[in-house]
């Protein structure tokens, strides 16, 4: 019975009351609070004696007593309510405010973005061109390798040499003396050796074969690749039979005159054969540009 008299006077405490009270159970002065809410002694003390300053806007003073009651633990819904019966307004909902500052950030983690976003387009980009540029150059060096090696080839076929038709001799009329031998021949018949004699008069100096002119001997190279490997070859003449960079497992054969002089840049991947017979690659460390001459100078 005595409980429901107590409770209507705490009901009845105004809000600077409840500060008041809260302030004196922590053993706080009106100078500490002010200190700490960066107020004036006199802005407390108002509060405290609800009386605010009429020259302080409801919102500044709403934002007084909520960071109040935060100092004294007090809780801030039941408070603010209180206020909120105590001057007749309602209590607005706090909403964040969007500072120009964040949007400034967030603007610039958008730009960061996009920038990144074209760096990455302009890469792709080059290295399309880059894989264009050395595909179309590897080709043209393989067209023309393969232009000097059928070159090449073709003094290596022999010319097909054409027989001159021997000359056959008119034959004169014959004379009745000549008719009267003739009749004669089958009782002395003409030797094999008489008769080829005979031919050997007959036929020209002019006639007999020319001498056939001599080929020249080309060699061969024969180049395997077990990775990636760039390559530039010259022949004996200067000519540069073989240029780029070929793949893996390519084999590349060519035809020309030795020596070649030949550079690599990775001498461990290629396996060489010259006319048929290995190259002792073991000379050259792996990974390092090699450049060196076959056959061997002695």
């Amino acid at each position: 019975m005595n409980k429901e008299p107590e409770n209507e006077a705490v009901a009845e405490l105004s809000v600077g009351q409840l500060l008041r009270q809260a302030r004196e159970q922590r053993k706080l002065t009106v100078q500490q609070v002010a200190l700490q809410l960066n107020l004036k002694a006199e802005q407390v003390e108002r509060l405290e004696q609800d009386q605010p300053d009429g020259r302080t806007l409801e919102t500044f003073a709403r934002g007084y007593v909520r960071a109040y009651g935060r100092l004294l633990k007090l809780p801030e819904t039941e408070l603010m309510a209180a206020l909120s019966r105590q001057t007749g307004s309602v209590a607005s909902t706090t909403k964040p405010m969007r500072t120009f500052s964040n949007r400034t950030a967030h603007q610039a983690t958008e730009n960061r973005f996009m920038w990144l976003t074209y760096a990455i387009i302009a890469l792709l980009l080059v290295l399309l061109f880059v894989w264009w540029w050395q595909s179309a150059r590897e080709n043209t060096v393989d067209s023309a390798a393969t232009t000097t090696q059928q070159a090449s080839e073709v003094p290596s076929q022999q010319a097909p040499v054409t027989a001159e038709p021997q000359t056959e001799l008119p034959a004169a009329p014959a004379t009745d003396e000549q008719a009267v031998s003739m009749g004669s021949t089958a009782d002395n018949a003409i030797t094999e050796q008489q008769l080829n004699e005979m031919l050997q008069q007959l036929v020209p100096q002019s006639a007999e074969l020319a001498p056939v002119a001599e080929v020249p001997q080309l060699d061969t190279l024969e180049m395997r690749f077990s990775e990636n490997c760039w390559i530039d070859v010259v022949d004996a003449d200067g000519n540069r039979v073989a240029y780029g960079t070929k793949q893996a497992g390519y084999i590349m054969q060519l035809t020309g005159k030795a020596p070649f002089v030949i550079t690599l840049g990775n001498p461990s991947v290629v396996t060489i054969n010259f006319n048929q017979q290995a190259f002792d690659m073991s000379a050259f460390p792996g990974g390092r540009v090699a450049k060196f001459t076959i056959p061997e100078s002695e």
